[in-house]
């Protein structure tokens, strides 16, 4: 009985002290025996790749570890995969904030409230008046986001009481628009008419009052949109989408993106987007083109891809090497994000064009812009291990790798015994050694 216990504890061991582990077999060992450090490398690794292979574990880790830096880039890892497993655990942390940093704190509110999680609505109620203010505001704002309406009432109360800080108003005012709450149209109206000398102040209120779309409001904002406040000229603008029904709109968006003021052409881009009134497309692709503000140009991209023929010019842009980056860089999110047909045509042209002039300036973005949906891109990855850029041809095979795509076999070898890099040389060998061990 002794013996058999013995045998029986060599083969549990073995896997410890094989050689031939695959690298999920690795990392789990890393997340068995690690230390922090090495996990909070490998956590890191797995965000990049959006791997849920471990979520058990890493779940177990966040509560038994000790280091805050590990904890809080586990939450905004789950937070990255929209995945619950720390709920429970994220609303404890949050019941007992005391002497925990607000960095971690707001991560974990930003973690729940990326959730949607209804079972945080009572802490973020008992935080609203906390002694920490910035967690206070957090929680008000984390009512909002998780559409917490049944908490309007305790929202408004705060929002009266004579005794609430005055700084707390705009963040409250903004919760009860994204809110919606019809309760708070007139107590916001009363504030409206009360802050003629307080334009930001008033700029929040009528983007609420937009938001919640009451028609009293339009009156406000007409007003508002000839104002020589620039803040309160685009908080106008940028109620405008909630309006649709009014046949000035075009007018007054075509104004507004030729605003002299970035604020208030932001809030016209922000407005197209909604609307998305036909008339525009012209003006959004030239303030696409020629605006002097890289945040305008990406703003009014966001606008074009929104359109149901968004496509057309978003992938015109993103075949482009000389589009300004920052255009081409939205280009790319957008691209990925709907999933548009052609979308792997005009990146095959953008990398062809780069291996030829031996130039690696984009592929390294794409190369990590395509290693979370790998699978609809695989194709890629073979002309991204030509790149003269290794950091290109290091996230191609991580890809690769991660997506067991084996027809690169070919390739890969070549790669192991070939490349100029001795870093690519190990990693190519590194998979041919695992698809090796897992035929």
């Amino acid at each position: 009985m002794k013996r058999s216990r013995m045998l029986l504890a060599v083969l549990l061991a073995v896997p410890l002290f094989a050689t031939d582990l695959t690298p999920k077999e690795e990392r789990l060992q890393t997340l068995k025996f690690g230390i922090e450090t090495e996990i909070i490398d490998l956590v890191r690794t797995l965000q990049q790749e959006k791997n849920r292979d471990f979520l058990d574990e890493l779940a177990g880790i966040f509560r038994s570890a000790r280091n805050t830096d590990l904890k809080e880039l586990l939450l905004g890892y789950f937070l990255d995969l929209k995945d619950n497993h720390l709920e429970n655990d994220a609303i404890k942390e949050l019941s007992q904030p005391e002497k925990k940093s607000n960095s971690f704190l707001l991560t974990a509110v930003s973690y729940l409230t990326g959730i949607k999680s209804k079972a945080s609505e009572a802490v973020f109620v008992q935080l609203m008046t906390d002694k920490n203010k910035t967690l206070a505001l957090a929680s008000i704002r984390a009512l909002a986001k998780i559409e917490a309406t049944g908490r309007v009432g305790e929202i408004l109360k705060i929002y009266k009481d004579a005794e609430t800080d005055v700084n707390f108003k705009p963040d409250i005012i903004w919760a009860l628009g994204e809110m919606k709450a019809r309760d708070a149209v007139d107590p916001l109206l009363k504030e409206y008419e009360e802050s003629d000398n307080e334009p930001l102040l008033q700029g929040t209120i009528l983007a609420a009052l937009g938001k919640i779309g009451d028609a009293r409001a339009w009156n406000l904002v007409q007003t508002a949109l000839d104002s020589d406040n620039s803040d309160l000229r685009a908080a106008a603008v940028g109620t405008l989408g909630s309006f649709p029904g009014h046949f000035e709109l075009a007018t007054d968006l075509t104004k507004a993106l030729r605003d002299a003021q970035v604020n208030v052409r932001l809030a016209g881009a922000d407005a197209a987007a909604t609307l998305k009134i036909p008339e525009l497309q012209e003006i959004l692709l030239f303030r696409v083109k020629k605006d002097p503000e890289a945040r305008v140009r990406t703003a009014c991209l966001r606008a074009l891809a929104a359109y149901d023929g968004g496509a057309t010019p978003v992938l015109a842009l993103l075949s482009d090497r000389k589009t300004d980056f920052s255009v081409w860089r939205e280009a790319l999110n957008q691209a990925i994000d709907k999933k548009w047909s052609g979308v792997s045509e005009a990146l095959q042209k953008v990398l062809d064009e780069e291996n030829k002039a031996k130039n690696g300036a984009l592929a390294p973005v794409i190369a990590g812009a395509l290693l979370p949906t790998r699978d609809s891109y695989r194709t890629l990855f073979g002309v991204l291990l030509l790149n003269d850029s290794v950091t290109s041809r290091s996230l191609a095979l991580r890809a690769i790798a991660a997506g067991n795509f084996r027809e690169y076999e070919p390739v890969v070898r070549n790669l192991s015994v070939k490349d100029p890099d001795v870093n690519i040389k190990a990693q190519a060998t590194a998979i041919l050694k695992t698809w090796t061990a897992t035929p």
